[in-house]
């Protein structure tokens, strides 16, 4: 459907919405906070309560609205740029835990609740939910499930759909619906919750989602192989994969332009992380060590091995860093992917999940980036069956080049899926694959 309707203003959309919903907290932004593109005024609500969301919806939906849903805005700068807006809704006045059963092992919180502020609920129990998603600690969980973001974790616990049992979406005309359970054995049949996963906002709204979670480790420690050959490094993480190793993480980066503790200059590294029971780390740790036999090796310590992997997260939005990619690939093509990536940016700075076939590459801010060999990368990669995608680049940047690249085959029935649950296309509209 094409809207044809005059797009209202900040200011009218503003008192618009303190005319129908005087107690929505409502502001008009025109500092960098809940920043999209490169407008200078936007409006953002922080409803406080799934009713007030509901409420704002169906008016947002009456006016024909764009809306841009959002957590505390620390990822809105993912995707293609929107082909327009009129309103953020963010969910981070909805930052409740909703239910907890230690001894059940789920939890259901609303969606502003930042990921980080659970962890040290469900820590004081011995429990977590074992994700590590890369960005910034006030980060919510809506906006960590809605992005389907992961980080080095990914190689043991997986991502955020392999620990989501259940949610609560409000659809843009202002209906709620269910998906999953808040029990870990559901009802059989297609899992919604996978559909909304990853789907960047543009089917529904994240309200209230369940977990399962995962009881904490006694035991924590970390191995770095340093190298001066990735090449040896990447030929090791063949023989890690097919050993009966169990790494929560298998991170191998290029040499740092952002210094990391315990990591020395000119060095690639290949760092693995093992979360156990002591006595199975010592075992597991002196098999790592025989398997990387011909490399430097430093075993960190606890107050080392946490320095180190709370550096690593914070060097990926780290102020110099303009733009990155992601890639994506069979985990033996590791090597091909390497050597795509370093033909067209030698020296790049590169980190890799080598367990499961992803790498970024992160690009500093007077490192010129051009869109011609981004295209050939993209090229190089879909030739090894793996996929390139722009997570992270300026406005300019972002409008020469499709974040996504072709869908493929599963285009039209994307489109057929966004069109079912948003047929006025007021969504997020244009961020996601195929311009949905």
């Amino acid at each position: 459907m094409t809207e044809t309707k005059r797009r209202a203003a900040p200011e009218e959309v503003f008192e618009r919405i303190g005319r129908e919903l005087g107690d929505c907290p409502v502001g008009l932004c025109t500092d960098d906070s809940y920043r999209v593109g490169s407008e200078k005024r936007r409006v953002v609500a922080t409803p406080g309560s799934v009713d007030e969301l509901v409420e704002l919806a169906r008016l947002a939906f009456a006016e024909s609205w764009r809306v841009v849903p959002a957590g505390r805005g620390t990822w809105l700068g993912m995707g293609n740029p929107l082909s327009g807006f009129e309103l953020i809704l963010s969910t981070a006045g909805l930052n409740r835990l909703r239910e907890y059963e230690p001894a059940d092992l789920t939890a259901t919180v609303e969606a502003g609740l930042p990921l980080a502020d659970f962890n040290a609920i469900a820590r004081e129990h011995g429990q977590w939910i074992p994700l590590d998603p890369f960005g910034a600690s006030a980060s919510t969980i809506g906006a960590t499930v809605s992005t389907g973001s992961y980080g080095p974790l990914r190689c043991g616990f997986g991502t955020p759909r392999d620990w989501l049992i259940g949610l609560e979406v409000a659809h843009i005309d202002g209906r709620l619906s269910r998906a999953g359970g808040r029990v870990v054995k559901n009802v059989a049949g297609y899992d919604l919750c996978k559909l909304y996963t990853g789907s960047y906002g543009t089917l529904a709204i994240i309200t209230e989602m369940t977990f399962k979670l995962r009881s904490i480790a006694p035991g924590d420690r970390t191995i770095l192989f340093h190298s001066r050959r990735m090449e040896d490094l990447i030929k090791a993480t063949e023989e890690l994969r097919e050993s009966s190793l169990q790494p929560v993480a298998m991170e191998l980066l290029t040499p740092q332009w952002s210094k990391l503790p315990s990591i020395d200059p000119g060095f690639s590294t290949l760092a693995l992380r093992f979360l156990h029971e002591p006595e199975a780390i010592d075992s597991q740790l002196g098999e790592a060590s025989r398997i990387g036999g011909q490399f430097d090796q430093t075993v960190l310590s606890v107050d080392e091995a946490t320095r180190f992997w709370t550096a690593y997260h914070a060097s990926e939005t780290d102020p110099r860093l303009a733009a990155s990619v992601r890639l994506a690939f069979l985990p033996a093509a590791l090597g091909q992917a390497f050597e795509a990536a370093s033909a067209r940016f030698p020296g790049l700075c590169a980190r890799a999940h080598a367990a499961s076939g992803t790498m970024r590459i992160l690009f500093e801010a007077d490192e010129p980036v051009e869109v011609s060999q981004l295209l050939q990368l993209r090229a190089a990669l879909e030739a090894i069956g793996g996929r390139m995608v722009l997570t992270e680049a300026d406005e300019p940047l972002r409008r020469q080049l499709d974040a996504w690249g072709e869908a493929g085959q599963t285009g039209s029935l994307m489109q057929a899926i966004k069109k079912m649950y948003d047929p006025r296309l007021l969504l997020n509209p244009g961020r996601f694959v195929n311009g949905i």
